[in-house]
């Protein structure tokens, strides 16, 4: 299990790259085996080129993960941020994440609406592991988006299943609350962008922009290697799906990443 919590929300944490994930996951501060605990190492993907796009591309990041017994975290995954409980059952602290960037030259389908830049997210979490097997996570951020004021809600379960001492099943479903400035930004279309791109106008309100499921099987290898590989498929959900470049409702994103904790 302490090998494991910092990665098998892989399957639910981008739809793009260079991405944090919609929620943070750690290993409760009482079972660190040091003070400073560190990961390496990589993962591919084959992921929409944007969300929404119905053709896809291969991406490969480096991975890396610390977490220090006082509560500090600083991930590709969770981002960086500080955990202030000491309790095994609940997290909750503050965090700072990644939303990716768009590019308009990612795809001709994306032409004359322009670039949404990176943004950094500040926001907070909140987690409670019921057991060893069964968790709940939350999360909200601010400042994704064109003028770096959209919001995002973030609401999740994740269950988990030991086939082995060395191999290890986990599902989970989230859902993603969304205000109408982040709409606006990567589901609508201004009157200038639509006269460019040939898209109708289009503003979308707030609301639930996706719901996700992701599975991933987990091997241990040894005291220090582990791979994990697995899945997410969301579904875009109100205003998001009926934006007039979303090509596909159900976007799949598949990966396989390895790691080397020192």
């Amino acid at each position: 299990m302490k090998k494991i919590l910092g990665i098998t929300l892989l399957a639910m944490a981008c739809s793009a790259g260079a991405q944090t994930s919609q929620f943070v996951q750690l290993v409760p501060t009482t079972y660190l085996p040091k003070d400073v605990n560190f990961s390496l190492g990589a993962v591919a993907l084959s992921m929409p080129k944007y969300t929404g796009s119905d053709e896809r591309r291969l991406a490969a990041y480096p991975m890396f993960d610390a977490q220090w017994k006082n509560g500090a975290f600083f991930s590709a995954v969770n981002g960086l941020g500080y955990n202030f409980s000491k309790n095994a059952s609940l997290q909750y602290g503050l965090r700072m994440s990644l939303e990716a960037a768009r590019d308009e030259s990612r795809s001709s389908k994306l032409r004359g609406l322009g670039d949404v830049n990176m943004a950094v997210e500040p926001g907070a979490f909140l987690n409670y592991n019921i057991d060893q097997n069964f968790s709940l996570a939350s999360s909200v951020r601010y400042g994704s988006g064109l003028d770096h004021n959209g919001v995002q809600v973030s609401f999740g379960v994740r269950a988990t299943t030991l086939l082995s001492p060395q191999h290890r099943l986990s599902a989970s479903i989230g859902a993603n609350w969304v205000n109408s400035a982040y709409m606006q930004s990567y589901f609508g279309v201004t009157a200038a962008q639509s006269a460019s791109s040939g898209y109708s106008q289009y503003t979308p309100s707030s609301g639930i922009s996706d719901i996700k499921l992701g599975a991933s099987w987990h091997w241990n290898i040894d005291n220090n290697w582990s791979l994990t590989t697995g899945a997410s498929v969301s579904r875009l959900n109100g205003d998001a799906g009926r934006s007039p470049f979303v090509f596909q409702k159900t976007p799949v994103t598949i990966f396989s990443a390895a790691s080397y904790r020192f």
